[in-house]
């Protein structure tokens, strides 16, 4: 539940207790939420500033409307020490779409502007979708997020496992080659039976592998002289799914160049279906 306060006895983790995602209601559509830090702790974790933009959206619009599409740009860093606010405006209810336009800011100023399309269920008909990448389960993987502090606020909300061996471009190839990686990700603890919020868990998730893809050829997870930083952010939602069950996210990013890198994310269930898709650019460039 994104709006309530959660039974602490329940075994939730810190996105079902919305440690990561709750927001304080201030007034006419307008809500504030604190964002923890990201690769740099003295600037906040992009996916937590979509995740809450996307609640925000979301505690505007009707209960029966879910979101099926997002499109972000980050304008600038926002601070973990200072509250984000976030004003949701209603662009137009239909019979069966909604818009919302957010705006993030932190002390007046613009940090993150996000367009959000809700809709009513539609009957299931048919549906066409390529087949899930043919890779191995999480169970016995190695933790991804190793090389954080044990402590980090993303590693206790999210646990991730690495797949090995993956897919991308041998050395000298990199101007030409596609990188691909491959990770399963779920919250750490249950979360509530409430769609809204696993929707904005995944958003929350969706951002930390995606853009770092592009460092594989720097020496990635932590290359030294390597500014990475997201620009814009988009997310297509195709099917119900749990955000608190094993989910892969297939990462690839397929070029880089003019200081920029665009990358591509599928978000797959372990039956095979495709739930979510993502796109993001990031700037990319090496300190002189």
């Amino acid at each position: 539940m994104i709006n309530g306060v959660l039974d602490q006895a329940q075994p939730f983790g810190p996105l079902g207790k919305g440690e990561r995602l709750a927001l304080d209601d201030v007034g006419s559509g307008v809500f504030e939420g604190y964002c923890h830090g990201g690769r740099a702790q003295e600037r906040a974790y992009g996916g937590a500033v979509v995740g809450q933009a996307l609640a925000a959206a979301y505690r505007t619009v009707e209960d029966d409307r879910s979101v099926h599409s997002l499109h972000a740009y980050f304008l600038r860093a926002v601070s973990p020490e200072r509250p984000t606010r976030y004003a949701s405006d209603v662009v137009r209810d239909g019979r069966s779409y909604s818009v919302r336009q957010v705006i993030a800011t932190q002390g007046g100023r613009e940090a993150l502007t996000m367009s959000v399309s809700f809709k009513l269920p539609q009957p299931e008909g048919s549906r066409r979708q390529p087949g899930m990448p043919d890779v191995p389960g999480p169970e016995g993987l190695d933790d991804g997020f190793a090389f954080r502090p044990a402590t980090h606020p993303l590693r206790t909300a999210v646990e991730c496992r690495q797949v090995p061996d993956a897919v991308g471009p041998d050395e000298g190839e990199i101007e030409l080659g596609e990188i691909e990686r491959f990770a399963w990700f779920r919250t750490v603890g249950a979360l509530p039976d409430d769609p809204a919020l696993h929707a904005c868990a995944l958003a929350y998730i969706s951002d930390a592998p995606l853009a770092p893809t592009a460092l594989v050829p720097y020496g990635e997870p932590r290359p030294v002289g390597v500014v990475l930083a997201s620009l814009d952010h988009a997310m297509w939602f195709h099917r119900p799914f749990r955000a608190d069950t094993w989910l892969l996210y297939a990462c690839r990013s397929r070029l880089a160049g003019d200081g920029r890198t665009l990358a591509y994310g599928e978000f797959w269930d372990r039956e095979g279906r495709l739930v979510a898709s993502v796109v993001q650019e990031a700037l990319l460039r090496t300190r002189e």
